[in-house]
């Protein structure tokens, strides 16, 4: 009998495996080597077509010299700072009022939610429009309001902040709802003894609200912020990186050098430097999640 049930427990394993080999084996093939194969490749001379040649450092050595991989980093860390304290804040002040009662709010979710699943380039040529300098939505409002009328798009100065506002709008709503499911797992008895006790709607906030939702607020940080980094289809249809570098930013480098100038070996080291620099930005948050992130352990 013992034997029958390990034989039986055995099969079942079998089974387990034969059903997760294919995804498994598409892992492998779309996930785990393309990481291999793009490292092997930062240490390669190649054009994508000819013999590769073996040059060890010598492309990660070049991005110390590469005066607009260094302009790519600067815009880089530039458009994460515009956008990610913003998207946190604001996705949870609108979270906040959604969650307060309102009639709708699953209209209102739907509402939010649309530009997340909507294509990104399908945005980006709405919004192409919309900072049009002549005909645009935007200038034309500012012109109704007496208000000076940018070229967005063509200015060194204003270039990178229409892309910022851009991928404010397009990231606000999936953290809003991730920020009012947060909100929502906060007990209601809370809010309640705080009532009794006297609390202003502020002080609620302060001391129930932004300490409970601390973790969601932790999780949407550092998704942002990896989001921020790859920031890439807005540049390519908005942009192109330009007017001059002003909008050159590290993901929209790499795709250029590797296809455009077909540097394939140099993109490669250029994407795992990114790579490297997303990793330590999200050990630090980590890290420094004890400081502020509410653990209901403690």
């Amino acid at each position: 009998m013992n034997i029958l049930a390990k034989n039986k427990l055995t099969m079942m394993h079998v089974y387990g495996y034969l059903f997760i080999l294919p995804a498994f084996v598409l892992m492998i093939v779309f996930y785990i080597y393309p990481i291999c194969s793009g490292l092997w490749l930062s240490f390669m001379e190649w054009d994508g077509v000819k013999e590769k040649t073996f040059v060890g450092f010598a492309n990660y050595a070049e991005l110390l010299r590469d005066k607009n991989f260094m302009t790519s980093f600067i815009n880089t860390i530039y458009f994460v700072g515009g956008t990610v304290p913003l998207i946190v804040i604001l996705s949870l002040i609108f979270a906040v009022l959604l969650n307060m009662g309102i009639k709708g709010i699953v209209f209102f979710r739907g509402v939010y939610f649309l530009p997340t699943i909507t294509s990104g380039v399908a945005i980006a040529v709405i919004w192409k429009w919309i900072y049009k300098s002549d005909s645009g939505l935007l200038n034309s409002v500012l012109y109704q309001l007496g208000l000076p009328m940018p070229d967005w798009l063509n200015s060194s100065k204003y270039a990178m902040l229409a892309i910022i506002i851009m991928s404010i709008w397009k990231s606000l709503g999936s953290n809003i709802v991730i920020m009012l499911a947060g909100l929502q797992s906060i007990p209601s008895s809370l809010y309640e003894a705080a009532q009794i006790d006297g609390a202003t709607n502020f002080q609620k906030f302060r001391y129930i609200t932004v300490p409970l939702a601390s973790p969601t607020l932790f999780f949407i940080s550092v998704i942002s912020i990896i989001n921020s980094f790859q920031v890439f289809e807005q540049v390519l249809v908005l942009t192109k990186g330009g007017p001059g570098n002003a909008t050159l930013v590290m993901v929209y480098y790499i795709y250029r050098q590797a296809f455009e100038n077909f540097r394939i070996g140099y993109s490669s080291a250029m994407a795992y430097v990114l790579f490297l620099i997303i990793l330590a930005v999200t050990v630090i948050q980590w890290i420094g999640r004890k400081y502020w992130v509410h653990s209901e352990v403690e």
